[in-house]
């Protein structure tokens, strides 16, 4: 295929990207009080539902999901179109038992709550558990788009990595959440129009969206209604309805980098507004990305380009195709990486920002003394600490290159802490009865066995033991001839493994229900323990508070 070129259109779209975030954030570390950690953390709780709720959307369509969903579908097939169903689910959820505590309460830390409910130790455990969660997410969050403007460009990763990195960290530094919240904003209209871009040229270059189907449909990627209950298996219904419930409830209905933009909104009402105006947006964008996993395979799907070693990893299919069909239109591969990169800046500006506050909360405050400028010294701490986690998340891209497909890594890496943590936070809002050895035993065995999980799998994964053999690809119509090692690869399909190096059952269970596993555990131990050691005796001196409404009208 023609080797095509990232223009000078296109670099000035994107350095036009970087100029804008870092003056957003220069803005506000000038001419708005940046001075206390109310004022840091949370914008003055005055920010308006739309700006929020916008802002959310873009953390959410970061780059794995802009880059993986589409990678995803193209080998899986469409499959993921039933994520709709949990994320409609997990904003009613957040809606009417999870954020009503938090807005009552009025916490900085949704780990401070922990404590009220438990104790300090379980929130100091929940806190540690939140902060390695995002240390292993902010670095895939960077790797992604830096994995494309590599493909397109031909930079190195490992010089694309740090000027990313460094933008952010300046203008989260200098703007705190308000820089967040207007980033993302801008940054989401990049990314609605890389995302544009993509079906736009894709529909026309495969001659229509009947096509698209028809070629689909041929490929088996249509299948999206596989009932099969065999937690096994890689793709089914049950795993992306299900499993992916307890994912997006661990990371949006509890996790401190939404929760503290939800409760920067001030009226409770206008927190329901932006949870279901977020949940209508992003149902609409996991359709996009679903379509355009569909349209790149029917440009593909008789001359896949991983199997014609046009590239090295899966993950750059996409790029390819975007360079593939419109590098020779000035501008265009430049729309596609610079909303490719706004959807990572967004989601890394945010997880900074809530890093350093829950550092800061859990950790640092306790140990700062009183004084008349206590509060300006919080802010200038969790600023120094921005910087920090920063640099700290540049050095895992090094590891996280690593590991498997963006997909696997992000539904798989984060699991270990994430099932725990959301089985602490259904015990103490929705398990009165469950006192705090309950729920710091339960913690600790749900946490031992997912780190035995995660690990155990990851480890099969890099040693090549686990396949997730994709649907079929064709190199049959390529259009220059390959040699005949390729040609080879394509039509012999892997040896099967001998029987010593086949993995542990447990370690063949589908990534997507990591997170429900890890909090069913949490939950069932915590509740079996508080009964056994008769701390369910003691629920009349629970602050009524401190349960979820729903909870609290049934007991």
């Amino acid at each position: 295929m023609e080797q095509l070129t990232f223009g000078w259109t296109d670099y000035t779209l994107f350095g036009g990207l970087l100029g804008v975030s870092l003056l957003i954030g220069i803005y506000f570390g000038f001419f708005s009080k940046q001075d206390s950690a109310a004022e840091y953390l949370f914008g003055g709780k005055s920010m308006a539902y739309v700006p929020v709720a916008t802002s959310i959307l873009a953390s959410l369509l970061s780059g794995i999901t802009f880059l993986g969903i589409p990678t995803e579908v193209y080998f899986h097939g469409a499959e993921f179109v039933n994520t709709a169903i949990p994320a409609i689910l997990n904003s009613l959820i957040s809606a009417y038992i999870f954020m009503p505590t938090f807005y009552h309460l009025q916490l900085a830390s949704s780990y401070e709550y922990l404590e009220l409910r438990f104790s300090r130790l379980i929130r100091l455990l929940a806190s540690g558990l939140y902060v390695v969660s995002l240390l292993l997410y902010i670095p895939l969050v960077v790797y992604v788009p830096a994995l494309a403007f590599s493909q397109v460009t031909g930079y190195s990763i490992h010089t694309i990595t740090p000027v990313f990195s460094i933008v952010c960290i300046t203008y989260t530094t200098m703007g705190g959440v308000k820089a967040v919240v207007w980033t993302d904003t801008i940054q989401f209209v990049f990314t609605i129009g890389g995302l544009i871009t993509v079906l736009t040229i894709g529909v026309n270059a495969v001659g229509g969206l009947s096509e698209v189907w028809r070629i689909n449909k041929e490929g088996k990627r249509l299948d999206i209604f596989d009932l099969n209950p065999n937690p096994f298996e890689r793709n089914t219904f049950w795993g992306m309805t299900v499993g992916s419930l307890f994912l997006y409830l661990s990371r949006i209905a509890v996790g401190q980098k939404f929760i503290q933009r939800f409760l920067s909104i001030k009226e409770e009402v206008d927190i329901k507004k932006a949870l279901f105006l977020m949940a209508g947006g992003w149902v609409v964008l996991q359709l996009c990305c679903v379509l355009t996993g569909l349209i790149v395979y029917a440009k593909y799907h008789d001359c896949d380009p991983l199997t014609a070693n046009f590239i090295k990893r899966s993950d750059q299919t996409l790029p390819f195709y975007v360079m593939d069909v419109a590098g020779h239109v000035h501008g265009l591969p430049g729309v596609f990486l610079a909303g490719l990169v706004s959807s990572a800046l967004s989601t890394m500006s945010a997880s900074l920002n809530s890093l350093s506050g829950i550092i800061y909360e859990d950790f640092v405050d306790r140990w700062i003394p009183d004084s008349p400028n206590r509060d300006s010294k919080a802010a200038n701490i969790m600023k120094i600490m921005v910087v920090i986690i920063g640099l700290v998340t540049i050095g895992l891209i090094f590891i996280i290159e690593k590991l498997g497909t963006v997909f696997e890594m992000a539904y798989g890496l984060n699991s270990a802490t994430e099932g725990p943590l959301l089985g602490l936070f259904i015990l103490a809002m929705m398990v009165p009865w469950v006192g705090k050895k309950g729920a710091i035993t339960g913690a600790c065995v749900g946490l031992t066995f997912m780190v035995w999980l995660v690990g155990g799998t990851q480890w099969h994964v890099v040693h090549k033991r686990i396949r997730n053999p994709s649907l079929p690809v064709s190199v049959e119509n390529c259009p220059y001839p390959l040699n005949e090692t390729v040609q080879e690869q394509a039509a012999t399909p892997l040896p099967p493994l001998a029987p010593e190096e086949e993995p542990m059952i447990l370690f063949q269970i589908a990534i997507l229900y990591f997170t429900l596993i890890g909090s069913v555990i949490t939950v069932a131990v915590g509740c079996a323990v508080s009964w056994f050691l008769s701390e369910t005796d003691d629920v009349a001196n629970v602050n009524p508070d401190h349960v979820s409404p729903v909870i609290r009208q049934l007991v």
